[in-house]
Parts: C-alpha cells; sequence; structure tokens
C-alpha cells in the first residue's frame, strides 16, 4: 500500500462529493432566479395597477422590466466560456493562502489543468492516476463557473429588483 492510497484511499468518493456539493449550490441559485423571476413578474402587474402613469412609474416598469430578462437569462443552461488571458491575469493558477477548493469562486480562480494537480495535493494524491479523474475535475470546473456566472447574475437583477422597490415604495408614499 503506496503513502497517497493509506492517505486518500477513494479520491473518486471525494471528487464526485465536492461536484455535488456545487451542484446543489447551482440547484439553490437557480431557486432564487426562479423567485427573483416571479416577484419580477408579480411586481410588474401590481406596479402597472397601483402606481398612476408618471414618471414614478416609468421608472419601476423600467427596472423590474430589466431584471426579469435578466433573471429568466441566467436560469437558461450556459455554454463555456474561453479561459481569461494570463497576461491579464498573472496570479491566475498560483494557490493563494486563502483559498477553498470547495468554493466555487475559489475554483474558478485555476485552469483545469493546474485544478487537478491542486486537488491531487488537497486531497491527499490519486488524484492524477487516471484521465477519469481529470474529466471529474473538469466537471468540478464547469459546474463552479456556471455558479460564478449565475450568482453574478443574481446579484445584478436583485440590484434591479431592490431599486424598483424602492422606487415603488416612493410612489406609493408620495401618493
Amino acid at each position: 500500500m503506496s503513502v497517497s492510497s493509506h492517505l486518500n484511499p477513494e479520491p473518486e468518493r471525494r471528487l464526485w462529493i465536492i461536484h455535488e456539493n456545487l451542484r446543489r449550490e447551482l440547484e439553490w441559485c437557480d431557486i432564487k432566479l426562479g423567485a427573483l423571476a416571479a416577484l419580477a413578474v408579480l411586481e410588474l402587474a401590481l406596479a402597472g395597477y397601483l402606481l398612476p402613469q408618471g414618471p414614478l412609474a416609468r421608472v419601476t416598469l423600467a427596472l423590474l422590466g430589466g431584471a426579469l430578462p435578466l433573471a429568466v437569462f441566467a436560469l437558461t443552461p450556459f455554454i463555456e466560456t474561453p479561459p481569461r488571458m494570463p497576461l491579464a491575469d498573472p496570479d491566475r493558477g498560483k494557490p493563494h493562502q486563502g483559498d477553498s477548493l470547495l468554493a466555487a469562486w475559489d475554483i474558478t480562480k485555476y485552469p483545469q489543468v493546474e485544478l487537478v494537480n491542486i486537488m491531487d495535493r488537497y486531497l491527499g494524491g490519486g488524484v492524477t492516476a487516471t484521465p477519469y479523474y481529470d474529466d471529474i475535475v473538469g466537471q468540478i470546473v464547469l459546474t463552479a463557473r456556471r455558479i460564478t456566472r449565475k450568482v453574478r447574475a443574481l446579484a445584478a437583477a436583485g440590484a434591479l429588483a431592490v431599486l424598483a422597490q424602492l422606487v415603488l415604495l416612493a410612489g406609493l408614499l408620495w401618493r
């Protein structure tokens, strides 16, 4: 029995656990995006009914109208984007002290090739043994990238919805 197999007898199981945790995070993000889209639709109808026609109503409808397509777009499947240019981000691929290889934001900092080697050290060895593990790490990277894009879209749509809430509230108080 080698030292690495003693430290980590099941690298595949540990990689799949990381992948499943990221998939659950992705599903929760989709639920939040769906709730935000439903809220935007409901408030579009409510703002059109409650607010008198005027500048506040138009601003509210425009903000909610911007949040709705953004949330719906974020719910669609994303395709892989090309990697960043190494000249623009020279630190990419180097492990940092505070990075967690369980968090999507930290996983997206690394290209897949580097992440395989980092995961090998992180999990105690055995990950670089077969191309199958490289494919699992590739799925982890794709899922992490999808999460970060969806969370950014959720934050933007949420900011628009909050602004719409404030304008709607101001319009109701102004009446």
